[in-house]
């Protein structure tokens, strides 16, 4: 059992923290910890402190009576483990006695710490740790206060181990912790759970520790019976002893009720009456009258060894519990004698050993208790023990190495001892050491992204570590090498060594080395389960190799096989275009030079160089109408050079394009925009014309249809308006019906759709003024492309909201169970029996395929980017039509109905496109290319 008692001042009735008050929150909260494991138990601060302690111990006593076995009772009584700790203001009589003052609202009345320690010693069978932060006036002395602590404790006598500190109220910060409370408790934070954490080492660190020696006046640690671990090992307490009893002698101290530890003594044998009593005696602290008792029962026992021993064992406990070191150590020498293999003599011999600081003679006892250990285990467990102790308190690094190498040789991939290890052999210098059993306490790591990490910071150990090494350069670089290559293979999303493995090679250059290490890592990039992260890596790895190739190993072939499998996993990486596109130009390889220049272009439409390029390629190609396209791009940017200009001046065609012949209907597909959402196209291509039917009978039913002037019907053939003439001639370049086109002098638009069952168009004053052929021809051109297959659609739901529900009508009618969203609920609902009503069976067939493709594919519906798509495409045919960017800029800069795309994106997709094959073909498809 595990118990802690915390003793700290409740607040002021104002809420005001009192001194100490802090404090019990922090310790009550990491005590109560699985790793600690203490039972915490809150005393009164009102009550008299000393009345609570007897309480306790009672209902102690009375929870062991309830238990069956008494061995178990008894087992459990000696093992309990106490820890009490306090933190308030403190008082000193004038006979320089200490009260501990726990009550804010009666300062005056304090606790006797001598009579807190009396409980102890009178009613603990078990260890007992006392941590005190002492709060004192300040006129008193911070060292007379610790003084007057440790003659209360008394642990020569209580065998208490006392953690003790002092500083004037006022000195720390009212709101914080007190600052051994807030050491003590980090110190618990730190601890390897392994190696556990005795008070003796809590100790240590805080009197080394420069920092908390300035802020405690004055800090002292007095012994008390053995090694109080406040924190027990995670495998039990080192040499032997379980995580409820550590090792070493314990305080037994008689409670009420308590009997002899000897058995009854026959009448007729006087020694083991003698022993009796001195048991007796001792159990009562008259320590002198047990040692009287011993010597008596020691001439008594005649010869006999065992018997002999028995009496020496006692006598050196009791010498030890006089803190008579030397005679307790010659006591347990003389039982050793008479019995070599009595372990607590052993254990007994080496604690007394350390106490005096006789490290030679504390070495010749631990290695006579290590010989005489049989199993692994324990020995092990003595091994890390004493090395800790050799380390912390004895402060000897090479003894606790050794101690700890023959510890890994019990158990080679004990972390605890790894770790120690590791660090031990690097403050020695012996960085091969340290990295040999880093790594090996890496390679235990199971969580793969943690151990790459892990292998990756001591790579750069390794790296870094020459000044402390006797290893070559190269010798020490390799290590780091080798190293960073299994961090690799641990986690390959993890690129941060691949980069030091080049900085590495790169400055040793050793270029063909890097190449290997760069395919390796390809090779493990396959491994990588989540499939953006292994795109990531192999675009990463292929834009390496494709530089090493080009800068390094002047291979530019490979190069640009590499830079074209960077942008194969990440298309929109302009860099690795322009790069593969320079590769392949140098290389005469100008096909596959003009395809990464036209992916640029879509990606950087600004970028003239971009264009400077494609012109130079495509004249080297022999593609003089493509040439031309790129020659037109650099003049509009105002940035073209004397060739372009001349070839873009010799073809500049003289009015408005003259087609040779019309577009067939497949020939659309290369005015759309390559990257819209080709299934979300087929849903609505296949409900548009049942939903511009439904939508005309929703309109109707409400009387909305628009009412046209038959009189206001303009006749292609007959009407002078060259407006009407370009309907009907951009009708037939685009291979359509021309729309009914109605004029209106009168309407402040340009062009409008009229929502009605023929496809017809409303041309306004603003079309009718102020503008050129070219310009109306664009005009024209772009809203033409809105009466060609589910572009229709937006004429008759032209804002996204009410495209979003004739979508969600027609994916409910194929998909019932499909949610519809809350706001468009009730619209959904109106149109959905119309729709259903106006689709054919082959319509209906359609729709079912499209949307089950479509949530097949599982991929958001983004209907802002395909309403986009189709302005794209729009302005795209505009362009077509008229062949100067110029007029489709100025005429899309002046538009007037706003749309899903600014002006600028639509002129930056208008350079793109100028270059780009599909444009080539359809200008070629029209019989408008210029031929070579």
């Amino acid at each position: 059992m595990r118990l802690a008692i915390v003793a700290t001042p409740s607040l002021h009735r104002d809420q005001r923290p009192a001194p100490g008050s802090l404090d019990g929150d922090l310790i009550r909260a990491r005590l109560s910890l699985d790793d600690a494991g203490f039972r915490v138990i809150d005393v009164d601060p009102a009550r008299d402190l000393a009345e609570q302690l007897d309480t306790m111990f009672d209902e102690l006593v009375a929870t062991r009576k309830t238990l069956v076995d008494a061995d178990e009772a008894a087992r459990d009584e000696a093992s309990t483990l106490l820890l009490f700790y306090a933190s308030s203001a403190v008082a000193l009589s004038p006979d320089g006695e200490l009260f501990l003052c726990l009550d804010p609202e009666n300062p005056g009345m304090g606790d006797a710490l001598s009579d807190i320690a009396a409980v102890f010693r009178d009613r603990a069978r078990g260890e007992v740790l006392f941590v005190l932060e002492c709060h004192h006036a300040p006129g008193a002395a911070s060292r007379d206060v610790v003084a007057a602590a440790e003659q209360a404790v008394a642990s020569t006598a209580t065998g208490i181990e006392l953690l003790v500190a002092a500083h004037p109220i006022g000195s720390l910060d009212a709101d914080l912790p007190s600052v051994l409370t807030r050491a003590f408790v980090e110190h618990l934070d730190e601890a390897e759970p392994e190696r556990g954490l005795t008070a003796g080492a809590i100790a240590h660190r805080v009197q080394e520790s420069a920092d908390l020696a300035g802020a405690i006046p004055c800090f002292v640690r007095a012994r008390g019976r053995g090694s109080f671990y406040v924190l027990v090992p995670r495998d039990g307490v080192p040499g032997g002893g379980s995580a409820e009893e550590p090792a070493g002698p314990r305080l037994d101290v008689a409670g009420e009720g308590d009997i002899a530890t000897t058995p009854a003594p026959a009448p007729d044998d006087p020694a083991a009456q003698y022993l009796a009593a001195g048991d007796t005696l001792a159990a009562a602290w008259d320590l002198e009258g047990a040692l009287t008792a011993y010597k008596k029962a020691l001439v008594l026992v005649g010869a006999a060894r065992d018997a002999r021993a028995e009496v020496y064992l006692r006598i050196a406990h009791a010498r030890w519990r006089q803190e008579k070191h030397r005679e307790a150590i010659e006591g347990f020498e003389k039982a050793l004698a008479l019995a070599p293999e009595h372990r607590p003599a052993l254990e007994a011999l080496a604690e007394l050993h350390l106490a005096e600081r006789d490290f030679d003679a504390l070495r010749t006892a631990e290695e006579r208790l290590l010989s005489r250990v049989e199993g692994d285990a324990d020995r092990f467990g003595l091994l890390v023990q004493f090395a800790e102790r050799w380390e912390i308190i004895a402060g000897d690094a090479d003894r606790a190495r050794e101690l700890l190498e023959r510890a890994r040789e019990l158990r080679a991939d004990d972390a605890a001892v790894l770790r120690s290890l590791g660090r031990l052999y690097e403050e020695a210098g012996d960085l091969d050491a340290s990295l040999d059993a880093r790594r090996r306490l890496i390679e235990l790591v199971e969580d793969p992204r943690q151990r790459a990490a892990s292998l990756l910071e001591l790579a750069r150990t390794a790296i870094q570590g020459e000044a402390r090494a006797t290893l070559t350069e190269v010798t020490r670089e390799q290590t780091g090498i080798e190293l960073l290559e299994r961090a690799l293979d641990a986690d390959p999303t993890l690129l941060d060594p691949l980069a030091l493995i080049a900085v590495l090679l790169s400055a040793r250059q050793e270029w063909g080395e890097l190449e290997l290490a760069y395919r390796r890592m390809l090779d493990r990039a396959q491994r990588i389960i989540d499939p953006r992260a292994r795109s990531d890596v192999t675009w990463e790895l292929c834009r390496r190799l494709g530089l090493l190739f080009r800068d390094h190993l002047e291979d530019p072939g490979s190069a640009l096989d590499a830079f074209e499998g960077a942008v194969a996993e990440r298309p929109d990486d302009v860099a690795g275009r322009l790069s593969a596109a320079s590769l392949a130009r140098s290389a005469g390889r100008f096909e596959r030079a003009a395809a990464h220049l036209q992916a640029a272009a879509v990606l950087e439409p600004g970028n003239v160089q971009v264009f400077h390029d494609l012109f130079d390629t495509f004249q080297k190609l022999r593609r003089t109408d493509q040439a031309w396209s790129a020659a037109g791009v650099a003049v509009y940017l105002g940035a073209a050079e004397a060739r372009e200009r001349f070839l873009f001046e010799e073809h500049r065609p003289a009015g408005l394009v003259q087609p040779e012949r019309g577009l067939s209907p497949s020939a659309w597909d290369l005015l759309r925009a390559a990257d819209r959402d080709r299934a979300l196209e087929e849903v609505l291509a296949s409900v548009a014309d049942a939903a511009i039917r439904a939508r005309l009978a929703q309109r109707a039913r409400e009387k909305k249809l628009p009412r046209l002037d038959p009189a206001a019907r303009a006749d292609a053939e007959r009407n002078a308006a060259g407006v009407v003439r370009l309907f009907a001639w951009a009708s037939r370049c685009l291979g359509l019906t021309t729309p009914a086109v109605y004029l209106r002098k009168d309407a402040p638009i340009a062009v409008a759709a009229v929502p009605v069952e023929e496809p017809s168009v409303l041309v306004g004053g603003e079309a009718l003024r102020g503008r050129t052929a070219a310009e109306l021809a664009f005009l024209v051109g772009s809203h033409v492309a809105y009466h060609v297959g589910p572009h229709r659609l937006l004429l008759h739901f032209p804002s996204l909201e009410e495209l979003g529900i004739c979508l969600a009508a027609a994916v409910r009618l194929a998909r019932p169970s499909e949610p519809v969203p809350a706001e468009l609920e009730g619209a959904v609902l109106g149109l959905m029996p119309l729709l259903d009503e106006q689709l054919t069976e082959a319509e209906r067939d359609a729709l079912e395929a499209a949307v089950f493709e479509l949530y097949e594919i599982r991929a958001p519906l983004d209907l802002a980017h395909w309403a986009g798509s189709v302005e794209r495409c729009a302005a795209r045919v505009g362009y077509l039509l008229t062949g100067e960017l110029a007029i489709a800029a100025s005429s899309l800069s002046r538009a007037d109905a706003p749309g899903v795309l600014t002006a600028e994106e639509k002129i930056g997709d208008l350079l793109s496109f100028s270059v780009s094959d599909a444009y080539h073909a359809l200008r070629d498809e029209l019989g408008v290319a210029i031929q070579p």
